[in-house]
Protein backbone atom coordinates (compact mmCIF):
# COMPACT_ATOMS: atom_id res chain seq x y z
CA UNK A 1 0.00 0.00 0.00
CA UNK A 2 2.46 2.68 0.79
CA UNK A 3 4.67 1.48 -2.33
CA UNK A 4 1.46 2.06 -4.33
CA UNK A 5 0.48 5.73 -2.75
CA UNK A 6 4.77 6.34 -3.36
CA UNK A 7 3.64 6.04 -7.59
CA UNK A 8 1.14 8.06 -7.17
CA UNK A 9 2.92 11.32 -5.56
CA UNK A 10 5.50 10.47 -8.15
CA UNK A 11 3.31 10.51 -11.19
CA UNK A 12 1.17 13.66 -10.10
CA UNK A 13 4.87 15.55 -9.40
CA UNK A 14 6.23 14.17 -13.39
CA UNK A 15 2.73 15.51 -14.42
CA UNK A 16 3.20 18.61 -12.53
CA UNK A 17 6.78 19.35 -14.16
CA UNK A 18 5.40 18.48 -17.77
CA UNK A 19 2.77 21.26 -17.66
CA UNK A 20 2.61 24.02 -19.80
CA UNK A 21 3.54 27.63 -18.65
CA UNK A 22 1.89 30.92 -20.55
CA UNK A 23 3.79 33.58 -22.23
CA UNK A 24 6.76 34.14 -24.25
CA UNK A 25 10.44 33.75 -23.71
CA UNK A 26 12.20 37.27 -23.27
CA UNK A 27 15.96 36.92 -24.14
CA UNK A 28 18.13 38.26 -21.14
CA UNK A 29 20.69 40.50 -23.10
CA UNK A 30 23.85 40.97 -22.60
CA UNK A 31 25.27 44.05 -20.75
CA UNK A 32 25.99 46.90 -22.89
CA UNK A 33 27.65 50.59 -22.95
CA UNK A 34 26.72 53.63 -25.04
CA UNK A 35 29.24 54.63 -27.49
CA UNK A 36 31.35 57.31 -26.19
CA UNK A 37 30.50 60.74 -28.29
CA UNK A 38 32.79 61.42 -31.53
CA UNK A 39 35.88 63.25 -30.54
CA UNK A 40 34.71 66.86 -32.10
CA UNK A 41 36.14 70.22 -31.28
CA UNK A 42 33.31 71.31 -29.79
CA UNK A 43 32.75 68.24 -27.38
CA UNK A 44 36.20 68.31 -26.54
CA UNK A 45 36.74 72.28 -26.25
CA UNK A 46 33.00 73.38 -25.68
CA UNK A 47 32.01 76.71 -26.80
CA UNK A 48 34.35 77.44 -29.57
CA UNK A 49 34.08 80.99 -29.40
CA UNK A 50 35.29 81.57 -25.53
CA UNK A 51 38.31 79.15 -25.20
CA UNK A 52 41.33 80.64 -24.19
CA UNK A 53 43.90 79.83 -26.54
CA UNK A 54 46.86 80.67 -24.32
CA UNK A 55 45.38 77.96 -21.67
CA UNK A 56 46.21 75.05 -24.30
CA UNK A 57 50.17 75.67 -24.20
CA UNK A 58 52.72 76.64 -21.44
CA UNK A 59 56.64 78.07 -21.56
CA UNK A 60 57.62 75.03 -19.81
CA UNK A 61 56.33 72.88 -22.97
CA UNK A 62 59.20 73.93 -24.72
CA UNK A 63 61.70 74.29 -21.75
CA UNK A 64 64.06 71.93 -23.73
CA UNK A 65 64.57 74.18 -26.43
CA UNK A 66 65.69 77.73 -24.74
CA UNK A 67 63.89 79.84 -22.49
CA UNK A 68 60.12 80.63 -23.28
CA UNK A 69 57.33 82.82 -22.68
CA UNK A 70 54.08 83.81 -23.60
CA UNK A 71 53.44 87.24 -25.53
CA UNK A 72 50.99 89.73 -25.10
CA UNK A 73 47.46 88.39 -26.40
CA UNK A 74 47.10 89.31 -30.52
CA UNK A 75 44.08 87.45 -30.68
CA UNK A 76 40.68 86.03 -29.61
CA UNK A 77 41.85 82.88 -31.47
CA UNK A 78 45.88 82.07 -31.06
CA UNK A 79 48.50 82.33 -28.31
CA UNK A 80 51.81 83.41 -28.95
CA UNK A 81 55.06 81.84 -26.94
CA UNK A 82 58.75 83.25 -27.51
CA UNK A 83 61.28 80.73 -27.67
CA UNK A 84 64.96 81.96 -27.96
CA UNK A 85 67.10 79.07 -28.63
CA UNK A 86 70.38 78.97 -30.81
CA UNK A 87 70.44 82.76 -31.06
CA UNK A 88 67.07 82.62 -32.61
CA UNK A 89 63.92 83.69 -31.27
CA UNK A 90 60.99 81.27 -32.47
CA UNK A 91 57.29 82.29 -33.41
CA UNK A 92 55.06 79.55 -31.61
CA UNK A 93 51.48 80.70 -32.64
CA UNK A 94 48.65 77.69 -31.30
CA UNK A 95 45.09 77.77 -31.18
CA UNK A 96 43.41 79.25 -34.14
CA UNK A 97 40.95 76.65 -35.71
CA UNK A 98 39.79 75.89 -39.32
CA UNK A 99 37.40 73.80 -40.46
CA UNK A 100 37.76 71.76 -44.24
CA UNK A 101 35.07 69.94 -46.00
CA UNK A 102 37.78 66.53 -46.99
CA UNK A 103 40.56 65.13 -45.70
CA UNK A 104 42.17 65.43 -49.24
CA UNK A 105 42.61 69.42 -48.32
CA UNK A 106 45.35 68.75 -45.90
CA UNK A 107 48.72 69.02 -47.12
CA UNK A 108 50.24 66.57 -45.66
CA UNK A 109 50.18 63.06 -43.66
CA UNK A 110 47.58 62.49 -41.30
CA UNK A 111 49.17 60.70 -38.18
CA UNK A 112 47.40 58.91 -35.28
CA UNK A 113 47.59 60.64 -32.15
CA UNK A 114 45.85 58.62 -28.61
CA UNK A 115 41.98 59.76 -29.60
CA UNK A 116 42.55 62.41 -32.38
CA UNK A 117 45.09 62.96 -35.69
CA UNK A 118 47.80 65.46 -36.17
CA UNK A 119 48.86 66.69 -39.74
CA UNK A 120 51.88 67.08 -40.81
CA UNK A 121 52.09 70.09 -43.18
CA UNK A 122 54.75 71.11 -45.24
CA UNK A 123 56.39 73.79 -44.71
CA UNK A 124 59.38 76.01 -45.86
CA UNK A 125 63.25 76.49 -44.47
CA UNK A 126 61.83 78.98 -41.60
CA UNK A 127 58.24 77.18 -41.02
CA UNK A 128 56.97 74.23 -39.73
CA UNK A 129 53.21 74.05 -39.34
CA UNK A 130 51.14 71.39 -37.42
CA UNK A 131 47.41 70.68 -37.20
CA UNK A 132 45.35 68.93 -34.32
CA UNK A 133 42.43 67.34 -36.53
CA UNK A 134 39.05 66.84 -34.54
CA UNK A 135 36.64 63.48 -35.73
CA UNK A 136 34.64 66.71 -37.65
CA UNK A 137 37.74 68.10 -39.49
CA UNK A 138 38.36 71.12 -37.45
CA UNK A 139 42.19 71.80 -37.38
CA UNK A 140 43.66 73.48 -34.54
CA UNK A 141 47.16 74.92 -35.77
CA UNK A 142 50.06 75.10 -34.19
CA UNK A 143 53.17 77.06 -36.27
CA UNK A 144 56.39 77.69 -35.97
CA UNK A 145 58.14 80.23 -37.62
CA UNK A 146 61.47 82.03 -37.17
CA UNK A 147 61.50 85.63 -38.37
CA UNK A 148 65.29 86.29 -36.78
CA UNK A 149 68.79 86.36 -39.17
CA UNK A 150 69.53 83.33 -37.18
CA UNK A 151 69.11 80.01 -39.64
CA UNK A 152 67.80 77.44 -37.19
CA UNK A 153 66.97 73.85 -39.14
CA UNK A 154 63.60 73.36 -40.28
CA UNK A 155 64.03 69.80 -38.83
CA UNK A 156 64.53 71.92 -35.47
CA UNK A 157 61.48 73.85 -36.16
CA UNK A 158 59.00 70.60 -36.66
CA UNK A 159 60.36 69.13 -33.21
CA UNK A 160 59.32 72.28 -31.54
CA UNK A 161 55.99 72.27 -33.65
CA UNK A 162 55.66 68.39 -32.71
CA UNK A 163 56.50 68.76 -28.89
CA UNK A 164 53.71 71.43 -28.59
CA UNK A 165 50.73 70.18 -30.84
CA UNK A 166 51.01 66.90 -28.96
CA UNK A 167 50.67 69.36 -25.18
CA UNK A 168 47.67 70.71 -26.77
CA UNK A 169 46.70 67.14 -27.27
CA UNK A 170 47.00 65.86 -23.85
CA UNK A 171 45.42 69.00 -22.23
CA UNK A 172 42.38 69.00 -24.85
CA UNK A 173 42.07 64.91 -24.09
CA UNK A 174 42.33 65.72 -20.71
CA UNK A 175 39.33 68.23 -20.22
CA UNK A 176 41.53 70.94 -19.77
CA UNK A 177 40.45 73.85 -21.13
CA UNK A 178 39.97 77.34 -20.28
CA UNK A 179 37.27 79.66 -21.65
CA UNK A 180 37.31 83.52 -21.62
CA UNK A 181 34.43 85.73 -19.84
CA UNK A 182 33.49 88.49 -22.32
CA UNK A 183 32.86 92.04 -21.01
CA UNK A 184 29.29 93.23 -22.13
CA UNK A 185 29.50 94.70 -25.55
CA UNK A 186 32.12 92.27 -26.24
CA UNK A 187 33.16 91.14 -29.90
CA UNK A 188 34.07 87.62 -28.56
CA UNK A 189 30.86 85.95 -28.96
CA UNK A 190 29.66 88.04 -32.04
CA UNK A 191 29.59 85.80 -34.63
CA UNK A 192 31.66 87.72 -38.21
CA UNK A 193 29.73 86.31 -40.76
CA UNK A 194 26.21 87.97 -39.10
CA UNK A 195 27.07 91.09 -40.08
CA UNK A 196 27.49 91.03 -43.51
CA UNK A 197 24.83 90.07 -45.85
CA UNK A 198 25.79 87.70 -49.05
CA UNK A 199 23.90 90.52 -51.06
CA UNK A 200 26.39 93.25 -50.41
CA UNK A 201 29.73 91.38 -51.01
CA UNK A 202 27.96 90.06 -54.29
CA UNK A 203 27.96 93.64 -55.69
CA UNK A 204 31.39 94.14 -55.11
CA UNK A 205 33.77 93.62 -58.31
CA UNK A 206 34.64 90.10 -59.01
CA UNK A 207 32.65 88.47 -55.86
CA UNK A 208 29.37 87.41 -57.59
CA UNK A 209 27.91 84.29 -56.14
CA UNK A 210 30.01 84.79 -53.39
CA UNK A 211 28.66 82.88 -50.15
CA UNK A 212 30.45 83.13 -46.37
CA UNK A 213 32.67 80.54 -44.99
CA UNK A 214 32.33 80.65 -41.34
CA UNK A 215 35.53 79.85 -39.26
CA UNK A 216 35.04 77.37 -36.58
CA UNK A 217 35.11 80.06 -33.55
CA UNK A 218 32.91 82.38 -35.55
CA UNK A 219 35.66 85.28 -34.92
CA UNK A 220 36.28 85.47 -38.24
CA UNK A 221 34.39 85.06 -42.19
CA UNK A 222 35.52 84.88 -45.73
CA UNK A 223 33.78 85.43 -48.76
CA UNK A 224 34.87 84.67 -52.25
CA UNK A 225 33.25 83.25 -55.33
CA UNK A 226 35.02 79.66 -55.12
CA UNK A 227 35.83 79.32 -51.68
CA UNK A 228 38.82 79.64 -51.32
CA UNK A 229 41.44 82.21 -49.93
CA UNK A 230 42.69 83.05 -53.66
CA UNK A 231 41.43 86.64 -54.34
CA UNK A 232 38.92 88.16 -55.25
CA UNK A 233 38.15 88.03 -51.54
CA UNK A 234 35.97 89.61 -48.69
CA UNK A 235 37.18 89.14 -44.80
CA UNK A 236 35.78 90.02 -41.94
CA UNK A 237 37.54 89.54 -38.13
CA UNK A 238 37.18 90.36 -34.83
CA UNK A 239 40.29 90.17 -33.16
CA UNK A 240 42.84 91.85 -30.10
CA UNK A 241 45.67 93.95 -30.31
CA UNK A 242 46.76 97.07 -30.44
CA UNK A 243 44.95 99.78 -32.60
CA UNK A 244 46.91 100.41 -35.93
CA UNK A 245 48.59 104.11 -36.20
CA UNK A 246 47.72 105.41 -39.40
CA UNK A 247 51.05 106.77 -41.01
CA UNK A 248 49.69 109.35 -43.59
CA UNK A 249 50.81 107.49 -45.95
CA UNK A 250 49.30 103.90 -47.33
CA UNK A 251 47.16 104.30 -44.11
CA UNK A 252 44.61 107.25 -42.93
CA UNK A 253 41.66 107.67 -40.53
CA UNK A 254 38.80 108.29 -42.13
CA UNK A 255 35.02 107.81 -40.61
CA UNK A 256 33.04 105.50 -41.84
CA UNK A 257 29.50 104.79 -40.38
CA UNK A 258 30.31 107.11 -37.56
CA UNK A 259 33.29 105.34 -36.19
CA UNK A 260 36.96 106.65 -36.93
CA UNK A 261 38.18 104.15 -39.50
CA UNK A 262 41.93 103.38 -40.42
CA UNK A 263 42.05 102.78 -44.18
CA UNK A 264 45.13 101.05 -45.41
CA UNK A 265 46.10 99.93 -48.81
CA UNK A 266 48.88 97.89 -50.50
CA UNK A 267 49.84 96.15 -53.79
CA UNK A 268 51.99 92.93 -53.29
CA UNK A 269 53.34 90.32 -56.58
CA UNK A 270 50.31 88.46 -55.75
CA UNK A 271 47.48 91.08 -54.77
CA UNK A 272 46.11 93.98 -53.63
CA UNK A 273 44.72 94.59 -50.67
CA UNK A 274 42.97 97.18 -48.78
CA UNK A 275 42.08 96.69 -44.67
CA UNK A 276 39.73 99.18 -42.73
CA UNK A 277 40.39 98.78 -38.92
CA UNK A 278 38.02 100.48 -36.12
CA UNK A 279 38.79 100.21 -32.29
CA UNK A 280 36.05 98.86 -30.29
CA UNK A 281 36.06 98.06 -26.76
CA UNK A 282 38.86 97.81 -24.20
CA UNK A 283 40.08 93.96 -23.98
CA UNK A 284 43.09 93.95 -20.78
CA UNK A 285 46.62 94.77 -20.19
CA UNK A 286 46.22 98.46 -22.67
CA UNK A 287 45.05 96.56 -25.54
CA UNK A 288 41.93 96.92 -27.71
CA UNK A 289 39.07 94.84 -28.94
CA UNK A 290 39.45 95.52 -33.25
CA UNK A 291 37.20 94.97 -36.18
CA UNK A 292 38.75 94.30 -39.06
CA UNK A 293 37.75 93.91 -42.46
CA UNK A 294 40.10 93.10 -45.28
CA UNK A 295 39.35 93.02 -49.32
CA UNK A 296 41.92 91.74 -51.51
CA UNK A 297 41.67 91.58 -55.13
CA UNK A 298 43.99 89.93 -58.00
CA UNK A 299 46.46 91.33 -59.54
CA UNK A 300 46.26 94.14 -61.86
CA UNK A 301 43.46 95.96 -59.62
CA UNK A 302 43.83 99.34 -58.20
CA UNK A 303 44.15 99.74 -54.40
CA UNK A 304 41.69 102.31 -54.93
CA UNK A 305 38.94 100.01 -55.99
CA UNK A 306 39.98 97.21 -53.22
CA UNK A 307 39.54 100.26 -50.80
CA UNK A 308 36.16 101.22 -51.89
CA UNK A 309 35.02 97.91 -51.79
CA UNK A 310 36.46 97.77 -47.87
CA UNK A 311 34.46 100.76 -47.08
CA UNK A 312 31.05 99.34 -48.41
CA UNK A 313 31.99 96.21 -46.38
CA UNK A 314 33.00 98.22 -43.31
CA UNK A 315 29.59 100.47 -43.69
CA UNK A 316 27.43 97.26 -42.94
CA UNK A 317 29.78 95.69 -40.44
CA UNK A 318 30.21 98.54 -38.05
CA UNK A 319 27.08 99.45 -37.99
CA UNK A 320 25.97 95.95 -36.11
CA UNK A 321 28.88 95.90 -33.81
CA UNK A 322 27.43 96.12 -29.71
CA UNK A 323 26.29 99.50 -28.25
Amino acid sequence: MARALGVVLLSALLVGCSATVPGIAVPVPNPTFPEPPPRTAEVLLGDLASVDPCGQVEPADVAAFGEASVAPVESFDHCLLKVSTGGAVLDVVAGGLDRVLHEAVFDGPLVPYKELRIVEIRGGSVQCQRGLVFADLVALNVTVDNYSDVDVAATRLCEVADVVVRAVADRVLAGDVEHRRFAAKSLGPVHACRGLSDATVARLPGLAGSRAWPYPAGHQCRWSPDGTTTPPRVRVTYSVGTPTEPNGGNSKVEDVAGRPTVMSGLTTSSLVLCGAETTHIPFEDGLSELALVTVALPTGAAVEDACAAARVVAAEVWAGLPK
